[in-house]
C-alpha cells in the first residue's frame, strides 16, 4: 500500500487563516476606498471632497495589511534585528508622523493632508521594499532544483552564441540586402 504523497507544490496550496484572513481584510479596505472615490467624485459639499481627498488611506492601509501579515508569517525581526529595525523604524516614524499630518490637516484646517498622505505612502513603501528584498533573498538562497537544465562552464554568458552555426541558417549569397522588398522601396 502505497502512502499519498499530496499534491506536487504543497507550498501553492497550502492556505494559512493569517493569509485568508489579511487577503479578505485588504479587498474589503480597497471597497471601503473606492466606495470613497465614487462617493466624493462630485465634489459638491465638504464631505465629498473629505472622501475623495482620504480615499487613498484605505488603499494605503490594504497594502499595509498584507505587509504586516508577511512580516508576522516570515518573523523578519528574527533574521537580522539591525537592519529590520533601520527600515522599520523610520517607516514607522513615517507612517506615525503621516497619521498625525492628516489629522491635525482635518482638525485645524491647516494644509498638511497632502505631505501626511505622502509620509503614510513612503512608510508603506519601505515596508515593502523591505520585505521585495528579503523574497529576493529568500528565492536566491534557496536551493531547490529549477525546471531548468545545467549551466554548463559558461557562467558569465560570453559563448552564448557558439552553439549557433550561422552557415547553416545562412548561407553564403542566399540573402542579398539589396534585393529585399525594403530596399527596393527607398
Amino acid at each position: 500500500m502505497t502512502q499519498d504523497a499530496g499534491p506536487p507544490y504543497p507550498a501553492l496550496v497550502r492556505t494559512r487563516p493569517s493569509l485568508v484572513a489579511a487577503v479578505a481584510i485588504s479587498v474589503a479596505l480597497v471597497v471601503v476606498g473606492f466606495w470613497m472615490v465614487i462617493a466624493g467624485w462630485p465634489e459638491q459639499t465638504p464631505t465629498q471632497e473629505t472622501l475623495l481627498d482620504l480615499a487613498q488611506l484605505p488603499m494605503a492601509a490594504a497594502v499595509l495589511v498584507g505587509i504586516v501579515e508577511m512580516t508576522w508569517t516570515r518573523r523578519l525581526w528574527l533574521r537580522s534585528r539591525k537592519v529590520f529595525v533601520g527600515v522599520f523604524a523610520p517607516a514607522g516614524l513615517a507612517l506615525l508622523l503621516g497619521v498625525a499630518l492628516v489629522a491635525v490637516a482635518y482638525g485645524t484646517g491647516l494644509p498638511y493632508s497632502g505631505t501626511g498622505q505622502l509620509l503614510i505612502w513612503v512608510a508603506v513603501g519601505l515596508a515593502f521594499v523591505y520585505l521585495a528584498v528579503d523574497s529576493l533573498r529568500r528565492e536566491v538562497s534557496d536551493h531547490r532544483a529549477l525546471l531548468f537544465d545545467e549551466v554548463g562552464d559558461d557562467v558569465d554568458g560570453d559563448d552564448h552564441m557558439a552553439d549557433w552555426d550561422d552557415q547553416d541558417y545562412e548561407p553564403e549569397g542566399e540573402y542579398d540586402p539589396a534585393a529585399s522588398d525594403d530596399a527596393r522601396d527607398l
